[in-house]
């Protein structure tokens, strides 16, 4: 009778659950009774097992989380990841470069395993030339996660870090795993194009053309390579290739056109041939048509001024922007009188490019007064930029004479207004201006800072290269070894397969008494690759002399032709003649020298230790 009682008064009896959950609803009471009424008639076998049950899934789920807490949080931390990844790109395309790297970054900090961030960094870092990139290729390399886009970035990176030799072999292990493409053929004309041992790259070119005929892009690379070849047959297939497609009218055949007018030489019968497509291509532009006049002189100098006068004439009514490449081109003629025909004062107070180059004119004429008025001019400073309106006002000091110290801080002014802006290439002009003109501290600095300028802007290679050759010839001409050694070592860093900068390193090292030994076998391995080579016989003299050795140093003096060898190598060359013995030749050799000549400290002290110990012998 009480086991058939309704124990729960708050429970319809008639309303019973679906048939299918009534095993587990029965299940669940049993273990966890919903009342006091159920719980009195539960037996201690059922709460045993109810507590079993609980405790066992108790411990399951905290076994789970221990497990599972940390891929869990890893996992929330990926997401947070790609959602910056994805924020960043955003910014990149908006123009927000420096905000988008600083997002990579911050999504890298905050997920370091996180496969897109990683790869976004690398890609970052890639663009910037900065060897930080090779880090994150390391971590995809690491994760196992590498792509074959990966692994042209990574091609990509090494030359642009300077490193040709490795992002070569790399290139050809890439080639030889992946189906040639689009992508990878560009890369390939970028690591190899330049290049005369390009035997492969034209195998893979060729191929790759006869696959895809309809990929004119392809046809003109292809082009490209075969011209950069040394065997003539492939040079004349490429040329002809390029002539088919500056038949065309389209934007490739314009592009054609231009590599074509962008070869060093070129027959006759090609220069006309030139000549003609250029002024009548359908999209070309003013730029063109300059390029032809260009060759135009160079093909026929005895017409020049028949070609002055008859373009002039057809560029008298010439917009602004359209006269630009015309009245440049005319100022690199020399034609600098047709300058100001063509051009009114007005009309070059009103666009930054034409008034450049009248300045220009009006300088080379040697107008300084109406340079002069210009320049100061409100609304011509308003026309050109501060870095531009500051040189040409330092030029004009210089061209009229002004004190020394007027044109120091015009240049100084110049300088720093080129730094503010980031021009680099106005801050190369500038440390060229100023070495030209003796101001060797200014334009040492400003080489320095056109190097950072131009790593921050990942400007072209070339600019930095030039930046760095002018900042150690610069430390030179200021007699600083101090600062020639860091300007070399930097530069070797920056190339370190460039013998140039690491013969100049190895030269500044020993004049220092620098890592003597280790100069001493760098300097040899040099020797070894060209040893007929005086300047690297010189120094390995240098570091024989340096260690004391000084029969071997005088071995190497042999058959030295000094002709190469500036006035500050001659000293070092008759120190250390005379400290082998040799002290008449050694003399006979300082008095050559120009005493007022620029000199290293420590090359100084060589030549004015021989010119000062007649007859006695002189120690390193």
């Amino acid at each position: 009778m009480l086991w058939n009682q309704n124990i729960d008064p708050n429970k319809d009896p008639s309303q019973k659950p679906f048939i299918l959950w009534r095993p587990f609803i029965m299940a669940w009471e049993w273990l966890v009774p919903p009342t006091v009424a159920h719980r009195d008639r539960q037996s201690p076998l059922a709460r045993w097992i109810a507590s079993f049950v609980i405790i066992s899934i108790s411990t399951a789920l905290l076994i789970l989380g221990i497990v599972y807490a940390r891929p869990l949080k890893n996992s929330y931390k990926n997401m947070r990841a790609e959602s910056m990844v994805k924020e960043a790109r955003r910014m990149a395309e908006n123009g927000q470069v420096v905000n988008a790297v600083m997002k990579a970054q911050e999504a890298y900090t905050n997920a370091p395993e996180s496969v897109e961030a990683i790869r976004l960094n690398f890609e970052y870092f890639t663009q910037m030339k900065r060897d930080t990139a090779l880090y994150f290729y390391d971590k995809l390399k690491q994760l196992e996660v590498l792509t074959p886009a990966d692994e042209q970035m990574h091609v990509r990176c090494l030359m642009n870090l300077g490193r040709p030799k490795e992002a070569s072999v790399m290139l050809e292990k890439l080639m030889r795993v992946e189906q040639p493409s689009e992508a990878l053929m560009k890369l390939a004309e970028d690591v190899w194009g330049q290049r005369e041992q390009n035997k492969p790259l034209l195998n893979v070119l060729r191929n790759y053309t006869k696959a895809h005929p309809e990929d004119k892009v392809g046809a003109l690379r292809f082009a490209k390579v075969q011209m950069a070849s040394s065997n003539p047959s492939e040079v004349g297939l490429g040329m002809e290739l390029l002539w088919k497609l500056a038949a065309q009218d389209d934007g490739l055949g314009l592009q054609a056109l231009e590599f074509i007018n962008g070869l060093p030489t070129l027959s006759p019968a090609d220069a006309a041939k030139l000549i003609q497509r250029l002024k009548t291509h359908p999209k070309a532009g003013e730029s063109h048509y300059v390029a032809a006049l260009k060759r135009e002189v160079l093909l026929a100098p005895e017409r020049k001024k028949e070609i002055v006068m008859d373009a002039t004439a057809k560029y008298r009514d010439k917009k602004r922007d359209q006269l630009l490449p015309f009245v440049r081109w005319l100022v690199e003629q020399g034609e600098f009188l047709q300058v100001l025909t063509i051009l009114s004062e007005e009309d070059a107070k009103t666009h930054q490019g034409l008034l450049e180059n009248y300045l220009n004119a009006l300088t080379m004429l040697q107008r300084f007064s109406d340079v002069e008025r210009l320049v100061y001019d409100p609304k011509v400073a308003d026309i050109l930029d501060p870095t531009t309106v500051a040189m040409f006002r330092a030029h004009l000091a210089y061209v009229l004479k002004k004190p020394s110290e007027e044109l120091r801080s015009k240049l100084i002014a110049a300088k720093d207004a080129a730094q503010a802006n980031g021009r680099y290439a106005a801050l190369l002009r500038i440390a060229q201006y100023g070495e030209e003109r003796g101001h060797f501290d200014i334009a040492e600095d400003a080489y320095r800072l056109a190097i950072k300028a131009a790593q921050r802007a990942s400007a072209s290679a070339n600019i930095e290269r030039e930046a760095f050759t002018g900042l150690i010839k610069a430390c030179e001409s200021n007699q600083n070894t101090e600062s020639m050694l860091v300007a070399t070592l930097n530069a070797m860093q920056r190339w370190p397969d460039d013998n140039t900068f690491i013969e100049r390193h190895l030269y500044a090292s020993l004049l220092a008494g620098r890592n003597m030994e280790l100069s001493l076998s760098n300097s040899q391995k040099l020797l070894r690759v060209q040893p007929k080579d005086n300047v690297r016989k010189l120094t390995v003299a240098l570091a024989h002399w340096r260690l004391q050795d000084l029969q071997q140093a005088v071995s190497y003096l042999q058959y030295i032709d000094l002709n190469p060898l500036t006035e500050g190598q001659r000293a070092v060359f008759a120190a250390i003649a005379n400290s082998g013995g040799f002290h008449n030749e050694a003399v006979g050799v300082v008095k050559a020298i120009n005493p007022k000549a620029s000199m290293l400290p420590e090359e100084r002290r060589c030549f004015e230790l021989v010119m000062s110990t007649p007859g006695s012998v002189v120690r390193p």
